[in-house]
């Protein structure tokens, strides 16, 4: 082999091994403060009442989940080599079916926001009726128990055994591999985006179309605020599923082709070929596990009203630990107007 081609492989593997270490560490320091942020905000009194901040609250519940259920033992395991599920049978497959309910349901979430949406524009009456709060709990727990349930067959299928070098947590039967191979890109990711494509076209067809709706003039106020806040979740949801089209792309067509090329047409790659699939592989996931992080840096960009309750929880926050440890009175009066004062009118 020549010594050019040596020298790409390193650079590569050195390349997916900094990947590995550095991207999964502030995947997890930004995403855990963006999801506790949304669970905060979106549990106050003016949005929790909406049916889609419902279903944006059990993301963010969800994705926090997967940030330390599913990302950080991955990251001890590939970083450090810290993973005691390879030893422990039981361990093994109670670990992959915690880690793969909350990965299937990342993006499921956003799919629930959109129908939602799409209920919640439309003109008829009676699809607007089921965009309703009590309807989108029940929709909530019905999804994880459904989704659970098609995942029980991890349960019996990983193991932990010896593999001739090392105790590894794997898929030992090879035709359920091939299975898993398609079965887990597709309902995790493939449904969920075409889902989200196919309601996020109709949201917008309502939304145009919902323009000329004819608004009773009774409660004018109360209907305004509403329709206020409606829009911006919206527009909230449409960037987020733009953004994440965007980035999970790459990690479906990557789990195709190794799908596809690598497990059911078992075609052999090259060194050097190994080395490029390895990094482009780690890349798409890297991208791909950037969908738990992104959701309250793009409601903060794209709802006004969402940086309007984020404002008030900071400053909730921060007068309540001023107060706690006893540092208001070092504030000048003008300061201490600035935070208490309006605390003090919101409550």
């Amino acid at each position: 082999m020549p010594s050019a081609t040596i020298d790409f492989i390193n650079k590569l593997n050195v390349a997916t091994m900094w990947m590995n270490q550095i991207i999964p560490l502030l995947q997890i320091i930004f995403g855990t403060f963006g999801n506790l942020f949304n669970i905060i905000i979106f549990t106050r009194r003016t949005l929790r009442t909406n049916p889609c901040s419902i279903y944006f609250l059990a993301s963010s519940i969800n994705n926090v989940l997967l940030l330390y259920v599913e990302l950080i033992p991955r990251y001890l395991a590939v970083t450090w080599n810290l993973d005691a599920s390879t030893t422990n049978n039981v361990l093994c497959k109670l670990r992959n079916i915690c880690q793969y309910l909350p990965f299937c349901l990342v993006l499921w979430f956003p799919v629930l926001a959109s129908i939602d949406r799409f209920l919640s524009s439309s003109r008829q009456v009676r699809y607007r009726r089921w965009s309703s709060l009590p309807i989108a709990k029940k929709v909530i727990i019905c999804t994880i128990i459904f989704f659970l349930l098609i995942h029980l067959h991890l349960v019996v299928f990983y193991e932990s055994a010896w593999n001739g070098r090392a105790f590894v947590c794997a898929l030992l039967s090879y035709e359920y591999f091939v299975f898993w191979s398609f079965f887990g890109p597709i309902v995790a990711c493939l449904l969920p985006i075409i889902f989200m494509c196919i309601f996020g076209v109709l949201m917008i067809v309502n939304v145009r179309s919902v323009q000329n709706r004819v608004v009773p003039q009774g409660g004018v106020v109360g209907n305004e605020r509403t329709r206020s806040n409606d829009r911006q979740l919206i527009i909230m949801l449409l960037f987020q599923v733009l953004t994440i089209l965007l980035i999970s792309i790459p990690y479906v067509a990557v789990n195709t082709y190794n799908a596809v090329v690598l497990v059911m047409l078992n075609y052999r790659l090259s060194q050097t070929g190994e080395a490029i699939f390895n990094f482009a592989y780690q890349f798409c996931s890297s991208l791909y596990y950037t969908n738990p992080v992104i959701g309250f840096y793009i409601y903060t960009l794209t709802g006004p009203r969402f940086r309007v309750e984020m404002k008030r929880c900071t400053q909730v926050g921060l007068n309540s630990a001023l107060t706690t440890t006893g540092l208001t009175q070092y504030l000048s009066e003008r300061n201490r107007r600035i935070l208490l004062g309006d605390n003090q009118n919101r409550h």
